[in-house]
Order: C-alpha cells, then structure tokens, then sequence
C-alpha cells in the first residue's frame, strides 16, 4: 500500500452486515473504513507496519472452524500489532471464543450480541488503544533505554507507593537484590534526570533512603 492514511477493515461474508458494521465504524470516529468480504482479499491491506486502526471480523457459522478468518487474525495481530481487532462468531461455537482469542483478537462476541454490545466493546478497545499510543509516545520522547522504561513502567504502576529494590530486582531482572548492588540507583538516576527535562516537577522519582523508590505527581505517563 502507498498510502499511508490511517484506516479500519470490516471483514465479514455477508453484504448487509458489512455494511452495518462499516457504519458502526465510521460512527466510532473511524473516517476510512474498507470492506471486504473474504479473509483472502483482506490479506493486501495487512502488511508489516500498515497504519491499520481496527479491523472488525465476522466467522461464518457454516464450518466447524472458520480457519481462514482465524488465520487473518493471526497474521494481522503478527504484522499490526497495535490493530485493534474483534471478531464475532455467527456459528456460536462452544469454543469459538477461546479460538477468536488464541489467534490474536482483542475481543469476541456470539453472533446473538446485543448491537450496543458491540458499540460499547469497540470503543473501549479504541480508547485503550489511543492511550497505549500515547503513552508510547510519551517515553519515546523520554529518550529510555530498554531497560529504563521497564524501570519506570513498574514503578508509575505503583505510583505514589515506595517500591523496594528487591522488587524492582525480581520484576525487570528477574534476580535477587543484594545489600550494596547500586545498578537500581545509577538507572534510577538517569530516569529522574529525563524526567526533570519533560516534566519539571509534575513528575518525579524520589529515592527513600534504606527503603527504595517512589514516583510522584500527576504528570501523565
């Protein structure tokens, strides 16, 4: 694909119902929505880094296993990581959901879903979505090495809480902490620095001395 314009996909069999879903899309905010009707024609628009934004799928309830719509899933979730994608199973599978969810989905629903069901699903996946992006963004600006985003990471989960080095160890070495190790303080200190540079004071990463460390501030992150 050569352009580059963000988009969202309706994958679905059945002409009346794409069109319903597409709809519901292009409700959500979605401005460029496609459609297509078969797994197969789809497979174009599912390339390495493709600006997809969500992409609706529809398993046909004529198979015992719809491998085909699942291997789209498995390839767009691959290739389109932070796609946003949900499936509904028209056959109503007893295992339909776990399959949906084992090739990658962000949800499923049975095909006797309520409509405002999937309206509701959608936009909470894209919300999320938009804040993952922007949270990403976020500490790529922060210029965090690898392991200093983990770092960080665990320590906004446990904002505003003192968060001790041996746990700090054991999360993002996957080690024990032993008395006198300073790795912990000399990334740390790095962290904080950055911090300063975008944040000010809005965030910020104290050390509590002989206890460990704690990230304070509304800043978001």
């Amino acid at each position: 694909m050569t352009n580059r314009a963000s988009f969202a996909v309706v994958v679905e069999r059945d002409t009346a119902q794409r069109t319903a879903w597409s709809q519901l899309l292009e409700r959500s905010g979605l401005r460029r929505v496609l459609r297509r009707a078969r797994p197969a024609e789809a497979r174009e628009l599912v390339t390495p880094g493709a600006p997809l934004t969500a992409m609706l799928v529809g398993l046909t309830a004529h198979l015992p296993r719809d491998d085909d719509m699942l291997g789209l899933i498995a390839e767009a979730r691959r290739l389109v990581p932070d796609a946003v994608i949900l499936a509904i199973d028209h056959g109503n599978r007893p295992r339909g959901a776990a399959e949906i969810f084992a090739a990658g989905a962000d949800d499923a629903l049975r095909a006797d879903h309520d409509p405002s069901e999937l309206r509701a699903r959608l936009s909470v996946r894209l919300r999320g979505a938009s804040l993952a992006g922007q949270r990403a963004a976020r500490l790529v600006q922060l210029g965090l090495t690898p392991l200093e985003e983990r770092i960080l990471a665990f320590l906004n989960v446990r904002r505003g809480q003192i968060v001790s080095r041996s746990a700090l160890a054991a999360e993002v070495a996957g080690a024990e902490w032993s008395y006198g190790d300073r790795r912990f303080d000399v990334h740390v200190g790095r962290i904080r620095k950055k911090l300063e540079e975008s944040y000010g004071t809005a965030l910020r990463v104290r050390t509590i001395r002989a206890q460990g460390y704690v990230l304070e501030g509304d800043g978001p992150l």
